[in-house]
C-alpha cells in the first residue's frame, strides 16, 4: 500500500465561510414560531411590531424576535456549519500531499463514482439527462463535476491518512465510538463489541485513524470567517461560538 507524505504538518489556515440562512427563510420560521407559541388557535400570526407586542412578554417588536429566531435556527445549523467548515480545511490540507495519486487509482475512484451516479438515476426512474438538466447542467458538465469532486474527495482522503501514518495513531475503543451511530456511549460500546465479535473491527481502523486525525487538524485549524478578517481565529478555541450569530446583537438574546 502506499504511503504518502504532506510538505507540513504545521496547522492549517483555511477560510472558512460562514453558512449563511435566507433571512426569508427565517422570518417564515419566525411565522411558524408564533403560530405555534402565541397565537390563539385559528389565528394567524403577523409580523408587525404591534402583534408581537401585543402577543408576547419577551419581545418588543419584530427585530427581537427575528433576533431569537435567528439564533436559534443558527444553532440548529450547526451540523451544516461545522461540516463546511472541515471541507474548507480538508481542500487546504490536500495541497500539501507531496506525491501524485496513481492514475489508475484516480481512473478507478473516478469509474465508480460516475457509476454510482447513473445507478443512482436508474433507481428513480429517470436517465441521466433528466437528471442533469433538473440541476441546470449537461450531462458532460455533471460528469466533469463528478470526476472533480471524486479527485478532490480522495485527495483529502489520503492527506487525512498521511497525516495519520505521520503521527503514528494508536486506537483505542473510544476512538470507534466516532464513527459508530448510536444514542449514547453505551449504545455505541454495545456496537463496537458485536462488530469485533464479528471480525469487521480491522475494516473500521483505517476509517477511524483519518477520523482520528481529521479531529486533531480541525481542534489546531486557523480560520478566517472572511477573508477581509484581520484576526486568524484557532478552530479549538472557537467551536463552542462557530455561527457566530448571537454577535450581531448580543443584549437582546433570549434563551430558547
Amino acid at each position: 500500500m502506499p504511503k504518502y507524505t504532506l510538505s507540513s504538518y504545521e496547522p492549517v489556515y483555511a477560510i472558512c465561510e460562514e453558512v449563511r440562512i435566507p433571512e426569508d427563510v427565517v422570518r417564515a420560521q419566525a411565522l411558524r414560531w408564533m403560530e405555534l407559541k402565541l397565537c390563539k388557535p385559528g389565528e394567524k400570526a403577523k409580523l408587525t411590531d404591534a402583534f408581537v407586542r401585543s402577543h408576547s412578554k419577551d419581545f418588543k417588536n419584530v427585530d427581537e424576535l427575528l433576533i431569537f429566531v435567528r439564533y436559534n435556527m443558527y444553532k440548529d445549523n450547526r451540523e451544516i456549519q461545522q461540516l463546511a467548515d472541515q471541507d474548507a480545511v480538508c481542500k487546504e490540507l490536500s495541497k500539501r500531499l507531496v506525491e501524485d495519486l496513481p492514475a489508475d487509482v484516480v481512473e478507478n475512484a473516478v469509474y465508480d463514482a460516475q457509476y454510482r451516479l447513473e445507478d443512482m438515476c436508474m433507481r428513480q426512474g429517470m436517465s441521466i439527462e433528466d437528471f442533469a438538466q433538473q440541476r441546470g447542467m449537461t450531462v458532460e458538465q455533471m460528469r466533469a463535476d463528478v470526476e472533480e469532486r471524486t479527485i478532490q474527495s480522495l485527495k483529502e482522503d489520503t492527506a487525512l491518512a498521511a497525516w495519520a501514518d505521520y503521527r503514528g495513531y494508536t486506537l483505542q475503543a473510544e476512538d470507534f465510538y466516532d464513527i459508530i451511530l448510536g444514542d449514547s456511549i453505551q449504545d455505541k460500546a454495545y456496537k463496537r463489541r458485536q462488530i469485533e465479535l464479528e471480525g469487521r473491527l480491522a475494516q473500521m481502523e483505517e476509517y477511524a485513524l483519518k477520523t482520528k486525525a481529521l479531529k486533531e487538524i480541525m481542534e489546531n485549524a486557523m480560520i478566517k470567517r472572511k477573508a477581509t478578517d484581520t484576526e486568524w481565529l484557532r478552530y479549538g478555541d472557537t467551536s463552542a461560538d462557530v455561527l457566530g450569530a448571537n454577535k450581531q446583537f448580543p443584549d437582546a438574546f433570549v434563551n430558547f
